[in-house]
């Protein structure tokens, strides 16, 4: 097995949820990965969508290739074991004095695993810190029950449906700011509570999100497609989304338009709400 975390970093990633800095990618590596992403970004709205917020690694090789690196997939193992499946990824770019923020809100909610031993690694390709719009955590949060959600829709929230915790059920209280380099990584519960505030500084924030869980872990709704990154699948629970073979292939393409509408389908009820829905 892998070892790249230490005892400590495990044992805070137990109890806190969360763990950072973890060295992904050496500086000139996330500086190449920058460029690259940035030339696509001046593409958004013509050869390539416009969100680049679920599943993207399936349009782009480098993109699928940044989010199998061997130094992101041993820390991966380290927290989960050997079988390791790459579920969603999602790109996460704030412009200097950009208004736009992400509210207090669990990546969990609008997808389904059980058992949620599920974690995501927030690479930095460029600084995170306070000024610019870092991620903030409420440690231990994971640890709770999934909190209800409320969809605002407001156009400045950077998630699809504006989503947020409802305010009677969070206590912002022992809140962290989660600082880092670039090419460091942020490893964090699926189940954590976070959130990021505008970027008031003159520098850009760009950070990339790649989620993976253990393949006995099942999908609960029809959210349920995945690649096997390392290890066996002995269980088959997930539908397989295609490899990038080479940057936006039109079947690719398409499977991620489909996917993401989906994603945004009303009907696709947060993990809170669907007990109650069932009963």
């Amino acid at each position: 097995m892998a070892i790249r975390l230490t005892d400590e970093q495990l044992k805070r990633a137990q109890s806190d949820g969360c763990v950072f800095p973890v060295r992904i990618l050496d500086t000139d590596s996330a500086a190449t990965v920058r460029e690259t992403y940035e030339a696509v970004e001046a593409r958004q709205g013509k050869d390539v969508p416009e969100l680049l917020s679920v599943k993207p690694h399936v349009l782009f090789k480098w993109l699928f290739e940044l989010g199998t690196t061997p130094t992101l997939l041993d820390a991966i193992e380290d927290l989960m074991g050997p079988n390791i499946l790459l579920t969603t990824c999602a790109i996460w770019p704030k412009d200097a004095h950009d208004q736009r923020f992400v509210t207090w809100h669990q990546d969990s909610a609008y997808f389904g695993y059980d058992p949620m031993e599920v974690w995501s690694a927030w690479i930095a390709i460029t600084d995170s810190h306070v000024d610019n719009g870092c991620l903030k955590y409420l440690p231990g949060s994971h640890n709770d029950p999934e909190m209800m959600h409320e969809e605002t829709h407001d156009p400045q929230n950077m998630l699809s449906r504006g989503q947020k915790i409802s305010s009677d059920q969070f206590d912002e209280s022992g809140v962290i700011d989660v600082e880092l380099e670039p090419g460091e990584c942020t490893l964090h519960h699926f189940r954590l509570a976070h959130s990021s505030e505008p970027n008031t500084s003159d520098r850009r924030r760009v950070g990339i999100l790649f989620v993976f869980c253990p393949t006995h872990v099942k999908p609960t709704n029809e959210l349920n497609s995945a690649i096997l990154v390392r290890g066996k699948d002995e269980y088959g629970h997930w539908n397989r989304d295609p490899l990038p073979e080479h940057d936006l292939d039109s079947e690719n393409l398409k499977y991620y338009n489909d996917f993401w509408n989906s994603y945004v389908d009303p009907e696709n009820v947060s993990e809170a709400e669907r007990p109650a829905a069932a009963e």
